[in-house]
């Protein structure tokens, strides 16, 4: 079953473990884009005519975008860790409603870019780029 996106909710705490009250405000837009490195460990003897692989390390990001909001205590601890290099826990609940182990996904960040931009017949917006340094948790 196909699931709305106006109930998502993206969290960012200096900490682990609960997210509730550490929601960020005016988000428009988030995705969360998990990574496996495929290892290339094709060598001379196969015959296949076909690369092989294996795994390697996971990765990944969470990118997120809207409203710039300067009060969202949330948003503000996003920039300040964006000059920082502190590792902050980013959650993004996608089904709220889901049942235990299909709500949403919580990992160990570090603000790999922040950028605000404005246009004379828009709004000031901000986006982040949230770089993965461990795995994620389920339902964190």
């Amino acid at each position: 079953m196909s699931l709305a996106g106006h109930p998502v909710a993206v969290y960012w705490k200096a900490t682990s473990g609960a997210y509730s009250g550490s929601e960020v405000d005016g988000i428009k837009s988030v995705t969360y884009s998990p990574s496996l490195d495929l290892l290339d460990v094709t060598d001379f003897a196969d015959t296949t005519g076909a690369k092989l692989k294996l795994a390697g390390l996971k990765d990944g990001s969470i990118k997120i975008s809207g409203n710039l909001e300067m009060a969202d205590t949330p948003q503000a601890l996003i920039r300040t860790n964006a000059g920082d290099g502190v590792v902050g826990y980013a959650t993004v609940i996608f089904n709220p409603s889901g049942s235990t182990g299909s709500k949403g996904f919580q990992v160990a960040c570090k603000v790999a870019g922040f950028e605000i931009s404005a246009s004379v017949d828009g709004t000031v917006d901000f986006s982040c780029d949230l770089q993965f340094t461990g795995a994620p948790a389920v339902d964190a």
